[in-house]
């Protein structure tokens, strides 16, 4: 069954096109001449490098408005299981398949729960993730998102990846603008590469960051994963004996000139001999402790990026898409089975879990590193299940933040609870806290840039206790 073969027409389009024009891919080659070669690497440039630690970030954005409802249940709000008879997820312990026991910072106050006070569980999809949680690491942020109330994936996705609501002539994104900001320096001298976008084209959230490209080979295997041995030469088309001839012609048509396309093209050449140097290291990237990655595409993204930033050429930020989040129907029960055969919610979730948790046991606790995780979707889905066992387009949503720095062990929320008014598939979760208060909060304290104007421009964030300065 395709993966999108429950999605809106929207997000099928958005999907078919490689979110190749709506992420940025044609902002970001203005960087270069518009003669450029298709396959060259648009890259900017840098300047000094600072000394000072920072977090890397790394943003996986779950593309097509994940069911947040599902993903971190409030399972003793009545009115939940009311209006979802057949997706709903029963509390620890209980009947079916139930939510995992958090054990610590999962209540919150609620104006419409049992005794004023909702309880939240982990979908058993995402048990992967338990450990983090509690270690302290895994921060989860509920009811939040884009506050501008737009249920369209290719609007909610721009505004949200800009960082300014109903932003019309703005076009870099808010990762973008912190990477190119004047006091943020690069971490490493003359880095080579500052971005990386695990994607057909640069995600919008980083367009406009120096020294930064897509690299969707990241995501793909040849032979043993992660696609490390795709780093060899970019991923250009034809034989390698045909990629390096392309390489050293590249070399040659700008050797000894002054064409404006000159420093492109030997910026192209250091990349793509940094990334083998990696890719082709004796044994590939050896994950600490024995940690095995999955052998899914966000698996192998996430392997690749953990090899990347630890081999500290001067990656600071690496943006990751996982889409198949689009469940207008048989989104499937909450084990994945009972509906229809094949992929669903739980499977993705499934994936998902399993692959940030790996990166965490390997880069974070096994080599501990310095590094920020943020997962975020557009938006959300409506509180009750509609006729074909899915959920529709929604507002307030879930979000985690994860990393060795991260206030986690709780849920942070300003919980606006479930009303039982009907029906339900025409209520949505209500947003209380704006998703750019936690991204403000982590680019300030974990990634050094107190230039919020800036990054999130007309926008005042409300630091919520995230992170460690």
């Amino acid at each position: 069954m395709s993966e999108h073969a429950c999605a809106c027409p929207e997000y099928q389009m958005l999907s078919r096109r490689g979110f190749l024009q709506y992420t940025g891919a044609s902002a970001a080659s203005a960087a270069v001449l518009a003669s450029a070669p298709a396959w060259l690497p648009k890259v900017a440039y840098a300047r000094d490098y600072r000394s000072a630690a920072q977090d890397v970030i790394v943003q996986i954005y779950l593309r097509g408005g994940v069911d947040g409802l599902s993903m971190v249940v409030p399972y003793n709000e009545t009115n939940y299981a009311n209006a979802r008879p057949t997706l709903k997820v029963t509390p620890p312990g209980g009947a079916g398949v139930a939510a995992i026991d958090l054990g610590q910072g999962h209540t919150a106050a609620s104006p419409t729960a049992p005794g004023g006070v909702v309880a939240f569980g982990l979908h058993p999809s995402l048990a992967p993730l338990k450990l983090a949680y509690d270690n302290g690491h895994l921060l989860i942020v509920q009811a939040t998102g884009l506050t501008s109330t737009n249920k369209s994936h290719f609007d909610a996705q721009k505004f949200m990846e800009i960082g300014q609501m109903n932003a019309q002539l703005l076009f870099s994104g808010w990762l973008g603008r912190h990477l190119a900001d004047p006091d943020t320096l690069p971490l490493v001298p003359n880095p080579t590469l500052r971005a990386v976008g695990v994607a057909d084209g640069l995600p919008r959230t980083l367009v406009g960051a120096p020294r930064s490209l897509p690299i969707p080979d990241l995501g793909y295997g040849t032979g043993t994963p992660p696609a490390l041995s795709n780093f060899s030469n970019y991923g250009l088309s034809g034989s390698s004996t045909t990629r390096s001839a392309r390489t050293t012609a590249l070399g040659d048509m700008y050797n000894g000139t002054t064409d404006p396309l000159k420093s492109a093209a030997q910026n192209t050449i250091a990349t793509i001999q940094m990334l083998n140097s990696i890719g082709n290291a004796p044994g590939g990237y050896a994950p600490a402790n024995g940690v095995v990655y999955p052998t899914t595409t966000l698996g192998n993204s996430m392997k690749s990026a953990a090899a990347l930033i630890n081999a500290q050429v001067g990656v600071e930020a690496v943006a990751i898409d996982y889409g198949t989040w689009d469940t207008h129907l048989n989104q499937g029960l909450a084990d994945g089975s009972g509906i229809v055969t094949g992929s669903s919610m739980a499977t993705s979730m499934a994936t998902l879990a399993n692959a940030v948790d790996a990166f965490y046991r390997d880069l974070i606790l096994g080599r501990g590193r310095s590094v920020t995780v943020v997962i975020l979707s557009e938006f959300g889905r409506r509180i009750g299940e509609n006729g074909t066992f899915g959920t529709d387009h929604g507002y307030g949503n879930v979000m985690f933040a994860l990393g060795p720095q991260i206030l986690g062990r709780r849920v942070l929320t300003s919980w606006p609870g479930i009303s039982g008014a009907q029906p339900a598939t025409n209520q949505d979760l209500g947003i209380t806290i704006d998703y750019r208060d936690i991204l403000a909060e982590i680019v300030a304290r974990r990634l050094g840039n107190t230039n919020l104007a800036n990054v999130f421009p007309g926008f005042t964030p409300t630091f919520r206790n995230v992170c460690n300065p």
